[in-house]
C-alpha cells in the first residue's frame, strides 16, 4: 500500500541496496509499479519476505522475519512482513499492517520469539490488529502508534488504546509526539525522544 511504500522507488533509486525483502503478493497501483521499475532498473537481489527468514545475524544482533506464514490471503495486510530485530537483551517488532489473521499464525508457530520490548503496533493502531492474545504474547514495555492526526480512519481505535493502558505499556502515538526515536544498548533499557510541540 502506498502509505508503506511510498517514497520505496525514490530510495531504491538513491541508495546502494545489497539485498531487498518484499511478500510475494502484487499491487496495479503506480507505487507499486514504480517500486518494481526502480527494483528492474537497479539489478537489486530481491528476496521473498517471509516467515522464517533471517535477513542478519551476529554475534550482538538479528534480524529475522516472523510473517507472512501463508501463500494466500484475503486481506492484503495480512501480507506485511513483520520484523523482529534483537540487539543484546533488547528486541523491537514492526508489525506492519498485520492484521489478526497473520497475528494468529505467529501464535501458533513461534510464539516463544514473539517477546519484545518494543512494538510498532500493526495497522496504524487499528482494532483488527493487536489482538489481546497477541499483546499477551509480545508483552512490551513501549508501543510506537503511526498514524496522522485527525486521519479519516479515526486510528488509533480505542479498543487497542484500551488494551495497551490494561497491559501496562507506555505508548507513543505520532499524532501527539510527532517523530519517535526509541534506542538502546545491548544490554541497558530503551531510550524514548520524540519532537517537542
Amino acid at each position: 500500500h502506498a502509505d508503506h511504500i511510498g517514497s520505496m522507488s525514490q530510495i531504491i533509486d538513491e541508495y546502494d541496496i545489497g539485498e531487498f525483502y518484499m511478500p510475494k503478493v502484487s499491487s496495479t497501483s503506480k507505487t507499486y509499479e514504480n517500486m518494481i521499475d526502480s527494483l528492474n532498473e537497479s539489478n537489486v537481489s530481491v528476496f521473498e519476505a517471509k516467515a522464517g527468514v533471517n535477513i542478519f545475524n551476529d554475534e550482538d544482533m538479528s534480524i529475522d522475519i516472523l510473517a507472512p506464514s501463508s501463500d494466500s490471503y484475503e486481506e492484503t495486510n495480512d501480507y506485511s512482513a513483520v520484523i523482529k530485530i534483537t540487539y543484546g537483551a533488547n528486541s523491537f517488532l514492526f508489525c506492519g499492517d498485520a492484521e489478526t489473521e497473520s497475528e494468529t499464525e505467529m501464535l501458533f508457530n513461534c510464539t516463544d520469539k514473539l517477546s519484545a520490548g518494543v512494538i510498532k503496533i500493526g495497522h496504524h493502531g487499528s482494532d483488527s490488529s493487536t489482538s489481546e492474545e497477541f499483546l499477551s504474547a509480545v508483552s512490551p514495555q513501549y508501543a510506537v502508534i503511526s498514524c496522522g492526526a485527525g486521519n479519516s480512519y479515526g486510528h488509533p481505535h480505542t479498543e487497542v488504546l484500551e488494551r495497551l493502558e490494561k497491559h501496562g505499556v507506555e505508548t507513543y502515538r505520532t499524532d501527539d509526539y510527532g517523530d519517535i526515536t526509541i534506542s538502546c544498548g545491548a544490554s541497558g533499557g530503551f531510550n524514548v525522544e520524540y519532537e517537542d510541540d
